[in-house]
């Protein structure tokens, strides 16, 4: 297993170490640890517009000054990999553009990124590292937030039967398969209004109702199968995301959310967000979203 680990050496850095290590002794595989350093900035006297020979080559010392100091740093955390196999990596220039395409090169099976808190200007001027990691990665993230996953406690998988979701389920179950965790598989059902012919949309709509909580009674026994204790849950909201927090918020013995992404249009992500995005927003606990560009 590959795990791409972007650090910026703040105090988040050393749980989400924790939390690679423990996944890494279970599974095997490597880390590619990476760090991008912020590019030198040229801030020109008043009399002078341009930036001449020297300037630049001062700049060019300042930022290979801080690759250098950023290459120990990173030794230093792997020599807390160990014996885990770590390659290190690091770039010069804007870390959200960075990652995403060390993600594309690299093709990890899972990005482990922490998650800091920020202010309400912060969030709408410039948002997150991780949330742009989440809205447009390809490869399945994981985002600690909030607490340190041990994977012994309750791992919640919301559900909503699409194709993504069908996937998730594969690779959630080989994923977790070397812990012991309880699964709460949970699916919230949206009611869709027919107005004109509403009692007959109702029996419609329950009858399909049934069907599904057949075919979760099917991914019980698939994760039963696997040796995991399973919990199904099934209600109906307006709006999935709101009670998939609510839901987190109210049962303490979550440590981890397992969601699939579908993945929005530009336009659509940018209107609406996606459910995934959501959740992660509002929740302090670690989210494990999933996306179609890996299979364990």
């Amino acid at each position: 297993m590959k795990i791409l680990v972007p650090v910026d050496f703040s105090e988040i850095t050393n749980v989400v170490l924790r939390v690679v290590k423990r996944i890494l002794k279970a599974h095997g595989g490597e880390v590619l640890l990476f760090h991008a350093v912020s590019p030198a900035i040229y801030i020109p006297y008043p009399e002078s517009l341009s930036v001449d020979v020297i300037d630049v080559k001062i700049l060019q010392e300042i930022e290979e000054s801080k690759k250098k100091e950023a290459q120990e740093k990173l030794k230093g955390l792997a020599d807390f990999l160990k014996p885990i196999e770590t390659r290190l990596i690091v770039d010069i220039g804007d870390p959200r553009e960075l990652i995403l395409e060390t993600e594309e090169k690299e093709k990890p099976d899972l990005v482990v990124i922490g998650s800091h808190k920020k202010g309400l200007v912060e969030k709408i001027l410039i948002g997150s590292t991780a949330e742009k990691i989440v809205k447009h990665g390809i490869r399945p993230v994981m985002i600690i937030k909030g607490i340190e996953p041990t994977f012994s406690k309750k791992v919640l998988i919301a559900y909503d039967f699409s194709k993504t979701a069908e996937k998730t389920i594969d690779f959630t179950i080989n994923f977790l398969k070397p812990f012991k965790v309880e699964v709460e598989l949970l699916h919230i059902d949206e009611f869709i209004e027919i107005p004109v012919i509403e009692r007959i949309g109702r029996a419609i709509h329950e009858k399909y109702r049934e069907e599904k909580k057949k075919y979760i009674h099917i991914l019980k026994n698939k994760f039963e199968e696997a040796g995991f204790t399973v919990k199904t849950s099934f209600s109906e909201a307006e709006d999935p995301a709101k009670e998939i927090v609510k839901r987190i918020r109210e049962d303490n013995s979550i440590e981890l959310v397992v969601m699939g992404s579908r993945g929005l249009s530009g336009l659509k992500r940018i209107i609406l967000g996606s459910t995934s995005t959501k959740v992660f927003r509002e929740v302090e606990v670690p989210i494990l979203i999933y996306k179609e560009g890996s299979e364990l």
